[in-house]
């Protein structure tokens, strides 16, 4: 039988050297001694519980946060209760309705629209053909005259704010969405970001939902949670005869 040469002694000893500290390198990594992890105190379960604690109630608001974002974005249309709510994305209205903020309106009747009313409503386009006649961009103006038309409220003239001048166009009574009710602002800032990143904060809900269920799960197995004896009130403890 012939002798097995070893393998490192073609090469020169610093070649060696630096075969065996690999080799080092590697055990230390793939099998490292030490002493084995500290178990969990008790202290560090407890805290481990309140983070979960925070990561679920985190997770709750931004659920309910993007849950009320997207109901909002559902009934900017259609409305509810009457209601309607749009996020201004000018300032023509500055000062009374600023850019960013959520518009809430309510719908009323052509009789109850009054001068000095901030309404909402859809501009008809003018300058295409194909288009002449149809809604078009979605316009917050205050109303600045009630034309009526034998006895009937059916056209506004309305003008931006701080403008002296009435806008040229008139505003069928057919186009209008609400009249002012409320203005909130910069919730509009807030309700665009939540439904333009919809997916990925409702991941980000789930995943911190997963980590608070893990982390509680964790820490129970760790140092699992006594049960407290109820008092028994009322009843003296029997003497020993």
């Amino acid at each position: 039988m012939k002798k097995q040469e070893n393998p490192l002694a073609a090469l020169s000893p610093h070649g060696r050297a630096f075969v065996r500290e690999v080799d080092r390198l590697a055990g230390e990594v793939l099998a490292p001694e030490g002493p084995a992890p500290a178990p969990m105190t008790a202290r560090q379960a407890r805290d481990m519980r309140r983070a979960a604690g925070a990561f679920y109630c985190a997770a709750v608001v931004l659920s309910l946060l993007l849950g009320t974002a997207l109901l909002l974005n559902a009934f900017s249309d259609k409305g509810v209760l009457g209601m309607r709510f749009f996020v201004e994305p000018t300032n023509a209205m500055r000062g009374l309705v600023p850019r960013g903020s959520l518009l809430i309106t309510v719908t009323r009747g052509s009789s109850r629209i009054k001068p000095g009313d901030i309404i909402t409503y859809y501009a008809l386009y003018e300058d295409k053909d194909h288009l002449k006649g149809m809604p078009g961009a979605r316009l917050t103006r205050i109303v600045d005259e009630c034309l009526n038309k034998d006895g009937e409220l059916l056209r506004f003239r309305t003008k931006r704010a701080g403008d002296a001048a009435p806008d040229s166009m008139e505003v069928n009574i057919t186009h209008v969405l609400g009249v002012k009710l409320a203005v909130l602002p910069g919730m509009g800032y807030a309700v665009s970001f939540l439904q333009a990143y919809a997916g990925g904060l409702a991941v980000l809900a789930a995943a911190l939902l997963i980590s608070a269920v893990a982390l509680r799960r964790w820490a129970n197995m760790e140092h699992p949670r006594g049960k407290r004896r109820k008092k028994r009130k009322g009843r003296a403890p029997h003497a020993i005869a």
